[in-house]
């Protein structure tokens, strides 16, 4: 019996060890700088964005989006046969007008799977950091709780009743 609980340490060990080690390892695939970076503000549009990782990875996708979720077809094309630490892409066009942009970002090193990431930023006299307008955003979502009030009401009059 105590070798059965040995063998279920050990075990319990490594995967705790493996799974610590693909949590650390996903931050190897996560850029280390961005232009623009992450909840920035920019005087004037970007003219590019540009992403560093600190190992080679394969560029699966980088989308630009606005503040509202509309697309923005910066013309980016998948190619398979290119891995590389740097990535650089022009935006030769006027941005459409938004609060900020969003720009996501998907990366293989065909070693730690598929990492997914996004970055935010702004730009222009009134821009604010993305951040701040997120979090001053109010939702308009309505509240739907649960009807238990009642409930309870009716559970704290029957407990107190004199039998």
């Amino acid at each position: 019996m105590n070798n059965f609980f040995f063998l279920a340490f050990i075990l319990s060990i490594c995967f705790a060890s493996a799974s610590s080690f693909a949590q650390h390892s996903h931050g190897i695939l996560t850029p280390g700088v961005t232009f623009p970076q992450d909840d920035a503000v920019l005087i004037d549009p970007p003219k590019m964005v540009t992403m560093s990782f600190r190992v080679d990875v394969r560029l699966l996708k980088l989308a630009l989006y606005t503040a509202d979720e509309q697309w923005i077809d910066i013309a980016f094309k998948y190619d398979p046969n290119r891995k590389n630490n740097n990535f650089v892409l022009p935006i030769p066009f006027e941005l459409p007008a938004s609060e900020y942009f969003i720009a996501r970002w998907s990366v293989t090193d065909d070693i730690r799977g598929l990492v997914n990431g996004e970055f935010k930023f702004a730009f222009g006299d009134d821009a604010i950091p993305p951040s701040e307008t997120i979090a001053a955003q109010v939702s308009n979502k309505k509240e739907d709780l649960p009807a238990t009030g009642a409930y309870r009401r009716e559970t704290i009059k029957n407990s107190t009743k004199d039998y």
